[in-house]
């Protein structure tokens, strides 16, 4: 339980408050005093709640006292606790120790590095759990001298550095505290600098927000060939696509295109659910205090039909030939219905939907995607390594294989829960194809014997297996690195079971 007690700042004041506690029998554990905010904060075990009264009722009657409340914590205490939140965030692993190298704080990452838990670390040397560490106070606390140092934990290379902490005293002083102790591992800053490298000038060129590994296939180069097109346009565009296909991400790219160039970095992109969209939400894009931007209403369907009228009369008062950089607001709306479903005029008032769909951008699902997925599975595992703070795994040709031939009803959702999953559960470091869990969702067909013959019925599977496989492998020696077999042997038999080697894309 915590007291806040807020009173004059005078001489005597804190032990006439905590003497009032010695006679209800409460053993104190914190007293903490805030002269900024003129309160003394108390902490002790729970009390029942009548004896609570009278103690706060006996601090009221003392005399400067303003008020007095319970609280969940201290201000103290709410640093400290979103300071260890902040240094849990980073990175790299984080040990504080004192001046004799006794540690006193300690991240679970770098807890995991050093190979002990958190609760067996604190208030011992750090020098018992780092071999050939023999560091002096002087060491600890020299600001100018500090240390950065290569070591071995647990067969991982490790960078040690440190630096020093002052407290500074009432006259101004800085007194040495202890240090702070980084531990970095080239793994980790591998993984940070290629999550910074991932869209280099995504502002100037917007197929550089992607990966060129998530960009080979046809279906997707199209839709960014189509995206950049529209992008200098202020017309309402209608972005379709499957769940799970990425239209938010794609959104964001293009916003962040259009807005370099614009030339203005104050316009705002707004995202609304349309179940939460109000007719005053329409009247407000005339307030000529609105910010400029990108309106962007997701799952349009759903918006109210009083709604759907205001918004079509606002899109109709709209000049009908002007660039972005005139417009005030774009209407940028989202859905996972198909065009056909949309344009009907059962969901969508059909005035509306003509009016959003000027520009219509398809996002690709990711069975169109299929010379992207290795490249998608590879980008999911970098940033869900990082977040996660796991070892990037490998991913083996028969695991790849496995993803290939799954036809993927909920995209690049379902394949970055997918790879989570597995991710969390995979011991080993390279995935087999026994590590992927995949829902049964599609239907296999029953294996029977074909015209009696063993032979038939095996070559049968064999040519729609490599019909199923091929384009995700579109040429003749990356499909042979996959199964394992020569370059030869796969080409005689593409072309023994008649499959088409030249894809459209």
């Amino acid at each position: 339980m915590r007291l806040e007690i807020q009173c004059e700042d005078r001489i005597g004041m804190v032990r006439e408050a905590l003497d009032l506690f010695i006679p209800h029998g409460i053993d104190m554990r914190l007293v903490e005093v805030d002269t900024q905010r003129r309160c003394i904060y108390c902490g002790f075990s729970d009390i029942p709640f009548p004896k609570l009264q009278r103690l706060l009722a006996d601090i009221r009657r003392l005399d400067s006292v303003e008020d007095v409340k319970t609280v969940m914590f201290t201000p103290s205490e709410r640093e400290h606790n979103a300071l260890y939140t902040l240094l849990e965030a980073l990175p790299d692993g984080v040990v504080s120790v004192d001046l004799k190298g006794q540690i006193t704080m300690v991240t679970q990452l770098a807890a995991d590095d050093l190979g002990v838990v958190i609760t067996d670390l604190l208030h011992k040397p750090l020098s018992l759990f780092i071999k050939g560490l023999n560091v002096s106070k002087d060491t600890w606390t020299d600001p100018n001298r500090g240390m950065s140092k290569r070591i071995r934990l647990r067969g991982k290379t490790l960078l040690l550095e440190t630096k020093p902490i002052f407290v500074t005293h009432d006259d101004g002083a800085k007194l040495p505290a202890g240090s702070v102790i980084y531990l970095k591992s080239q793994a980790r800053l591998d993984r940070q600098t290629a999550s910074l490298k991932q869209a280099p000038e995504a502002e100037n060129h917007l197929e550089h927000y992607f990966q060129p590994s998530v960009i080979k296939s046809g279906a997707m180069g199209r839709t960014l060939l189509k995206a950049r097109a529209f992008a200098h346009l202020d017309a309402p565009l209608l972005i379709q696509g499957e769940v799970g296909t990425g239209k938010r991400d794609l959104i964001e790219a293009l916003f962040q295109y259009w807005q370099q160039q614009q030339g203005d970095d104050e316009t705002q992109l707004r995202v609304r659910s349309a179940r939460d969209l109000s007719q005053a939400d329409i009247a407000q894009l005339d307030n000529p205090e609105l910010t400029a931007g990108w309106l962007v209403i997701e799952d349009i369907e759903h918006l109210d039909k009083q709604v759907q009228l205001d918004l079509v009369q606002w899109l109709l008062k709209q000049p009908s030939m002007h660039t972005s950089l005139d417009a005030k607001v774009r209407i940028v709306s989202v859905s996972s219905k198909d065009e056909k479903a949309l344009g009907n005029g059962e969901i969508l008032d059909r005035g509306l939907y003509f009016e959003l769909a000027s520009l219509v951008l398809s996002l690709p699902s990711l069975r169109e995607r299929k010379a992207d997925l290795e490249g998608l599975v590879q980008q999911t595992l970098l940033s869900q390594s990082e977040r996660y703070r796991f070892s990037m795994p490998s991913v083996s040709k028969g695991a790849l294989a496995k993803l290939a031939l799954y036809d993927w009803p909920g995209n690049l959702k379902e394949l970055q829960n997918v790879c989570l999953q597995t991710l969390l559960t995979a011991t080993n470091k390279e995935w087999q194809a026994e590590d992927i869990h995949l829902a049964e969702a599609q239907e296999t067909a029953s294996l029977r014997l074909l015209d009696g013959s063993l032979e038939k019925t095996v070559k049968q599977w064999e040519a729609d297996l490599l019909r199923r496989l091929y384009p995700n492998f579109p040429s003749t020696r990356k499909l042979a690195n996959a199964v394992g077999m020569s370059h030869s042997a796969i080409a005689n038999k593409l072309k023994e079971y008649g499959i088409n080697t030249k894809t459209p894309d």
